[in-house]
């Protein structure tokens, strides 16, 4: 009963006798030789010898009518250097791709540095014309506040004329007015909001800097998480 090796054992200890022989040799040889050597059933060794041929650790030629087979250290050796070789070269493959992507790598981290340093100096100069419209809005509620007063009090006395009074304005005369008022008011209204989205645009989108502007600016007019307060005239 032959003694149960691992495969791997098996097939080196078919290889050294190989090359122990310095000699090619037939398969059906090799089925008569290679069971007390290698362990194995005479069933096997064409299995065997055949994972050998595919792996390249031995070689095969036909020869005449039949294949030949044998395996010199020499070509295992050369196998051995020509495998070291192809790690060898993947390996410098490897670093080579490394070593490009490192450079991409440390380029792309100078633009965002670079692109940092100019949002820093861009944000200084957006404050500045935040500042400047900042202005232009208080100016801009100054006027809407007193074109508002304005309204309201031209309302008040349309609403307390007596029909009995000299110079009374008809209702069609009070009606137009009014809604010359409105058109005035409404007018006003979207000059703020063009200002704002200029205000957005300046800010980039920060909501916290179009708040405070908005809050400063319209000072009781201003409803929070909304904006101007929305005029409505009696």
């Amino acid at each position: 009963m032959p003694p149960k090796l691992p495969r791997n054992t098996k097939q080196s200890l078919i290889i050294t006798y190989l090359q122990t022989t310095k000699t090619c040799h037939t398969l059906k040889e090799l089925e008569k030789t290679l069971p007390p050597v290698a362990s194995i059933p005479g069933m096997q060794v064409k299995e065997y010898i055949q994972e050998l041929v595919d792996e390249n650790r031995i070689r095969v030629e036909k020869i005449g009518s039949g294949n030949w087979y044998w395996s010199f250290a020499g070509d295992e050796r050369g196998e051995k250097e020509r495998a070291r070789n192809e790690v060898k070269n993947e390996v410098e493959r490897a670093r080579g791709g490394w070593e490009k992507m490192a450079g991409r790598l440390a380029a792309r981290r100078g633009e965002i540095q670079r692109e940092r340093e100019d949002l820093v100096s861009m944000t200084g100069q957006q404050g500045e014309e935040v500042e400047v419209l900042r202005g232009e809005l208080l100016g801009k509620k100054e006027v809407l506040e007193g074109e508002w007063k304005r309204v309201r009090e031209e309302v008040k006395k349309m609403g307390g004329v007596n029909d009995g009074e000299e110079g009374k304005k008809s209702v069609m005369e009070m009606k137009a007015e009014t809604e010359r008022f409105r058109a005035e008011a409404q007018m006003w209204t979207d000059n703020v909001y063009v200002l704002e989205g200029y205000l957005r645009r300046l800010a980039g989108g920060d909501r916290d800097i179009i708040t405070a502007v908005q809050r400063e600016c319209y000072g009781e007019e201003y409803v929070e998480g909304e904006g101007l307060r929305e005029m409505n005239i009696p």
